[in-house]
This record gives C-alpha cells, structure tokens and sequence, in this order.
C-alpha cells in the first residue's frame, strides 16, 4: 500500500493492512482448509485450475491498480 488513493478491498482487513494483518489472515483462512482437504480427498490437477485462474486474476487486476496509482496518486 504504497500510494495514497489505494486500499485493500478484502473486508476482512483494514483499508492499509500490515504485513502481520496479512500472514495472519493467510494462516487462519488457509491453514484449516488444508488440513480438512488434505484428510478428506485426494486434489487432482483439474481441482488446481480454478483457484490457479483466481489467483492469476488478482494478481493481474493488483499489477492494473499498480500501475493506475503511479500516475494518478502520491506515494505514502
């Protein structure tokens, strides 16, 4: 969160979250869905497709809000 007119849109963080708000995050949501998947299936490659896709998204749509906000904000 490097420039001024950008906040998360997660609402389950604050608008500037730190790094720990993150992790922490990351850690509660996804640790317990690992561990629940990981005793009850086996994943296959075809499973991995819709969140590798979703991923892709978000990352691609933070590089365009990235990129908006050099030219359009000041830096904080």
């Amino acid at each position: 969160m490097q420039y001024d007119c950008v906040y998360e849109a997660n609402p389950l963080l604050p608008n500037i979250p730190t790094i720990s708000e993150m992790v922490f995050l990351k850690i509660v949501v996804l640790l317990p869905t690992y561990k629940a998947i990981n005793e009850a299936i086996t994943i296959t490659d075809e499973d991995l497709i819709p969140p590798i896709l979703l991923t892709s998204y978000v990352v691609h749509n933070n590089l365009e809000v990235t990129d908006r906000a050099k030219t359009r904000c000041g830096r904080r």
